[in-house]
């Protein structure tokens, strides 16, 4: 799909092929280094410290570095640029994961007493904010957005109360549901900031079709692919559709392969997530739990923010699809995910199976 989606004016299809072929490779032999890393090193203070710190002067250089299409989320490299933001959510599941193992939420305290309990624990929160600050002046609300939910999540899973949970869905809810009277009411729609005109234009693709022509040609791509595509290779949008093979990416699949072959992608996403929360629940350590957990919902998230602006569910946030869209840095550091969900899954104990004709075995077992 990425040779496919970079045949357009603006790149070499050939080259897009080639770079992304050697992402590919360089991200299963990370992903095996990290499926035979010594798991106990993430959580000594000295590996995670530096970490966060190396994330965030990434970002700092990020932010240093002239702007992409309205953001300035990319450190160029020669023949490559790195995306930081990638690395930073990841690195944040690994902290948070060994934060709330060490300190679990304890949902039978009231409030004060719990405030008590992290008070001293306050100075713990310096980098991840850091790190979530430079990612809101870059601007990157959308990997922001997943950052904070996937934290949410680890939190969640730590043990606390779902009543906090169920309010803090309730105020998201409540304000994705009147955006469009919120943007009125400010009178955004005239505002110059790259953020907020994305957002109008999720509100009102129509008011301004210069600026929202990515969202428009994405509607003509999937209507023109129908359920069953037009073929690979003979799509007529994609050299219209701005990133064509990295954040729409999918407009141009279910252009090309239809409706049906992309519901097959999400398909095996969803069982490739289902496993992840599946062998989290199995976990024996609070720690491996949460990590999985963290995975799970970052891939989920991912996707389901990809889509959103794809279809025009969500404002469009320049987040891509994993393991499918165009680009080295989400594509390795999603296989440095894999590989360690399956270092800890390769280490989780199973249920012994006995031969139901062994019965000698099954009394020892007794």
């Amino acid at each position: 799909m990425v040779f496919s989606a970079s045949q357009n004016v603006d790149s070499n299809s050939v080259v897009s092929f080639l770079k992304q072929a050697a992402f590919v490779g360089f991200g299963w032999l990370l992903a095996l280094l990290a499926f035979n890393f010594n798991r106990r090193k993430l959580r000594q203070k000295n590996w995670l410290n530096a970490l966060m710190v190396i994330t965030l002067v990434l970002l700092v250089m990020a932010r240093l570095s002239p702007a992409i299409n309205g953001a300035h989320g990319w450190i160029q490299l020669p023949g490559m640029t790195l995306q930081p933001v990638e690395l930073a959510k990841f690195v944040l599941i690994l902290y948070f994961a060994d934060l709330f193992a060490r300190h679990p939420w304890q949902s039978r305290l009231p409030l004060h007493l719990q405030w008590r309990r992290w008070k001293p624990l306050m100075s713990s929160f310096f980098l991840p904010a850091a790190i979530c600050i430079m990612e809101a002046i870059m601007p990157d609300v959308g990997n922001l957005f997943i950052a904070v939910v996937v934290i949410m999540v680890i939190w969640l899973g730590s043990g606390v109360s779902y009543r906090w949970n169920i309010f803090n869905l309730t105020v998201v809810m409540l304000a994705f549901l009147f955006l469009q009277n919120i943007i009125r009411f400010f009178h955004l729609g005239a505002s110059q900031s790259y953020a907020v005109r994305r957002l109008t234009n999720f509100v009102d693709p129509w008011l301004n079709i210069d600026q929202s022509r990515q969202l428009l040609y994405s509607y003509y791509a999937i209507a023109h692919g129908g359920l069953f595509g037009v073929g690979l290779g003979n799509s007529l949008i994609k050299p219209y559709l701005p990133e064509s093979n990295t954040d729409f990416i999918m407009a141009v699949a279910t252009e090309e392969l239809g409706a049906l072959m992309v519901l097959g992608v999400l398909i095996a996403l969803l069982v490739l997530v289902g496993r992840l929360i599946y062998v989290g629940i199995q976990q024996e350590g609070q720690y491996e739990r949460l990590v999985l957990f963290g995975i799970a919902s970052l891939l989920l998230l991912q996707a389901f923010v990809n889509l959103g602006g794809v279809i025009g569910l969500l404002p469009i946030t320049g987040v891509v699809f994993p393991f499918i869209s165009g680009g080295g840095s989400s594509f390795i550091v999603y296989s440095i995910a894999i590989g360690l969900a399956l270092n800890i899954s390769a280490k989780t104990k199973q249920p012994l199976k006995l031969n139901p004709q062994d019965m000698v075995a099954r009394r020892d077992y007794r």
